[in-house]
């Protein structure tokens, strides 16, 4: 809508762009316009990462996450511990979800509300921010040859956790409560369920909230710097 007292608006590159000029411009040089513009956040998908045991559901949570972009949220929630079938471990399923993550810009959130083991450590591992629940926990099962581990997961958990921790945690196989995730640096915050929610909001909410930025127009500035030059020079 034109000839408001805000101004005129217009389109530039995508985004809503408002023209400012005269004492909005708060500038000593009436003819120097700012121009505001509104860029759009990042885009979010959530997705519930199946369970260990639904080999229906990975084709779909496959296929959704290669056509993620922007920031997308995670949510483990498995009520089974293990991949008793050993399905995560035989499949090339998380050597291609290490890929899409990997390749693309995307902003990864984990968020962990049971227990995780085996294969499924790599989404927490993988993941830019991991947040988890008072009730969950990270591990291995106790018998290592029995564990069934996809060879990813010990790669994606390097990014995270050092030789030396890594180490023990697959060789000892005991499970490690979020607390002690969050001290090694595999979870990067730990609250009760409401927390969790809140923190997962105001993440969405700092990354995907459309930006306003304020600019002055290079032509505008050009002009404005040689008219006070010119008076500059005519002053002396």
């Amino acid at each position: 809508q034109s000839g408001s007292r805000l101004g005129a608006f217009h389109l530039c590159g995508g985004a809503m762009v408002q023209s400012f000029g005269g004492a909005l411009a708060k500038l000593e040089d009436p003819n120097v316009q700012l121009v505001q513009a509104t860029f759009p956040g990042l885009s979010c998908t959530t997705l519930d990462v199946p369970s260990v045991q639904s080999r229906a559901g990975w084709a779909s949570f496959l296929q959704l996450l290669s056509l993620a972009d922007g920031m997308v949220v995670l949510r483990l929630h498995d009520s089974d511990e293990y991949d008793a079938d050993g399905y995560l471990t035989n499949s090339e399923l998380l050597s291609e979800v290490f890929e899409i993550i990997d390749s693309r810009p995307m902003f990864v959130v984990c968020v962990c509300k049971g227990p995780v083991r085996s294969s499924m450590v790599a989404f927490p591992a993988l993941s830019n921010v991991v947040l988890a629940s008072k009730e969950a926990s990270i591990g291995f099962v106790p018998s290592h040859l029995a564990d069934k581990v996809h060879p990813i997961v010990q790669l994606a958990l390097k990014r995270r956790l050092s030789e030396t921790v890594l180490r023990r945690l697959t060789l000892v196989g005991d499970s490690i409560d979020a607390s002690e995730a969050q001290r090694l640096g595999l979870v990067d915050f730990v609250g009760d369920e409401a927390a969790v929610e809140n923190e997962v909001a105001r993440l969405v909410y700092r990354n995907c909230s459309p930006v306003l930025q304020t600019t002055v127009p290079r032509e505008s500035l050009a002009a404005a710097m040689e008219e006070r030059e010119a008076k500059a020079a005519l002053s002396r």
